[in-house]
């Protein structure tokens, strides 16, 4: 087979029927040999309810799984992952955010600059709202430079079928894809393309959502807090040692008296407090952990029509 398409659904009845008919007309400008695949991240909706209706009219061509409970999109594309066939995997959102038509520009660079994977990515910003579009931005500014992760990247990619399968062999409870694959390969690219605004539809994510979102991605798939933790200890250390050799050497040689205790409280609250924060970042990671060694499953499927 040459292309798959895999689309996580999350309570998006509004759009499923337009999103398919443009996926499909599109595709088949280049060929007939190509499988779209639905992921139903337990939508509250009628998403499913359209899915089996699409299903039903189109057959072996369409694919719809629906998970046990809400496992998020990265993990419901994964899903779609382990039962796409094709040499060529595109993935895109199910609220029209990415346009269908571009999938075939994106493949044809894809195959002309003979690379693994193609992010379409946004021109600009402007169709993400209020503090997303800056919380984005400052996200991958700060990954990108502390864990040399790519500084653009979106849900709209095409990726070849080797580095499919070496992403899907991954266990692990949670997935965050766009990292992981950068494990696999450099030769990732990027091509600018529009992005639209999604009209009556709401974001999963919050800004609680998206904080903890960014906490598990800096526990799981970097150690930058660990090495946070190593570095402020260090400068802690040394900075306490100066303080103590001014204290002993106004002692010594200028024979002023030590008295202090708002000082000495202080420095004893701030210490302890450093403690608490550098035993919480450590319980996070064995957490984690924790999650890892009870074999916590990536998702669990409710219903399948392949």
């Amino acid at each position: 087979m040459e292309y798959s398409v895999v689309i996580p659904v999350f309570n998006s009845q509004d759009f499923l029927d337009e999103l398919f008919t443009r996926v499909k007309t599109t595709l088949l400008k280049i060929t007939t040999d190509f499988e779209i695949i639905f992921v139903d991240d337990y939508s509250k909706d009628k998403s499913w309810e359209k899915l089996l209706k699409i299903k039903a009219e189109n057959g072996s061509q369409v694919k719809i799984i629906k998970l046990a409970k809400n496992y998020g999109q990265h993990n419901a594309t994964m899903c779609g992952f382990r039962h796409c066939k094709a040499d060529i995997v595109i993935t895109l959102d199910d609220d029209l955010q990415h346009n269908p038509e571009d999938i075939l520009n994106l493949i044809k660079i894809l195959k002309e600059k003979q690379i693994d994977v193609l992010y379409g990515v946004p021109s600009n910003y402007e169709y993400k709202k209020g503090y997303r579009k800056y919380i984005s931005k400052i996200w991958k500014h700060v990954t990108h430079q502390v864990n040399n992760a790519m500084e653009e990247g979106s849900s709209f990619r095409v990726i070849k079928k080797e580095i499919i399968e070496k992403v899907s062999s991954h266990r692990q409870q949670f997935i965050f894809i766009d990292e992981m694959l950068g494990w696999y390969t450099d030769s990732i690219g990027i091509e600018r393309v529009n992005f639209n605004k999604t009209e009556g539809k709401k974001s999963g994510y919050n800004a609680i959502k998206l904080f903890f979102l960014m906490l598990d991605l800096g526990v799981f798939y970097s150690s930058i807090p660990l090495k946070m933790m190593t570095y402020g200890g260090l400068l802690m250390s040394l900075f306490s040692f100066l303080l103590g050799l001014r204290f002993i050497y106004k002692k010594i040689f200028i024979g002023v008296s030590i008295s202090g205790y708002t000082s000495l409280m202080v420095a004893i609250l701030f210490s302890t407090s450093l403690l608490l924060i550098c035993l919480g970042v450590v319980g996070q990671y064995l957490g984690k952990i924790y999650t890892i060694l009870n074999n916590r499953p990536t998702y669990s499927i409710k219903e399948q029509y392949l």
